[in-house]
């Protein structure tokens, strides 16, 4: 009978424990590199309606966080604000002159390092969509963003008025401390 359980023991018991004990680690990807900082740039682009409209050389300002130190895939993951300029828009005569808007933005840096923000906001009949979709780049190899540049759209949707917006391109580079 202690032969049974002694083979039992060995047979069953031991396998397990050790299996236990060898645990794979897996080698989760880290970031490329760490996007948190203030970028200053410009966007330009043109309205998404039958009148398009231009708009040239906005002022951006994108702020993000970013906890690289934390596990996958949280240290991926981005937070921040942009705030839209749009003093460079044609407006039409009867819409009241618009200041600038803060939009809060979150989404992923990959590890290509491109980074994709989105964002979703809506007060009391008003709603802003941002997407801001591009690469981020690390020019010197610090281990730090140095500029994010890539493709935007922006919607804007008004209670009684037909949602109308914008797209194209923008620029922005890591402000100096």
């Amino acid at each position: 009978m202690r032969q049974k359980w002694f083979l039992l023991f060995v047979g069953i018991v031991l396998p397990v424990w050790f299996l236990g004990q060898s645990q794979c680690s897996v080698d989760l990807p880290k970031p490329p590199f760490d996007v948190t900082g203030s970028y200053s740039g410009t966007w330009r682009g043109q309205s998404e309606d039958n009148q398009a409209q231009e708009v040239a050389a906005c002022p951006l300002q994108i702020t993000l966080t970013q906890d690289v130190s934390a596990g996958y895939p949280a240290d991926h993951g981005v937070q921040g604000t942009v705030v839209i300029d749009y003093s460079c828009f044609q407006w039409p005569e009867w819409f009241p002159p618009v200041p600038p808007s803060t939009v809060n933005v979150s989404g992923l840096l990959g590890d290509n390092g491109h980074l994709v923000l989105l964002s979703g906001g809506c007060g009391t009949g008003f709603c802003i969509v941002l997407s801001l979709d591009g690469p981020a780049v690390d020019s010197d190899s610090d281990g730090h963003a140095d500029s994010y540049s890539g493709t935007w759209h922006l919607a804007f949707l008004l209670a009684g008025v037909q949602p109308f917006g914008f797209s194209g391109t923008f620029s922005t580079s890591l402000a100096a401390n």
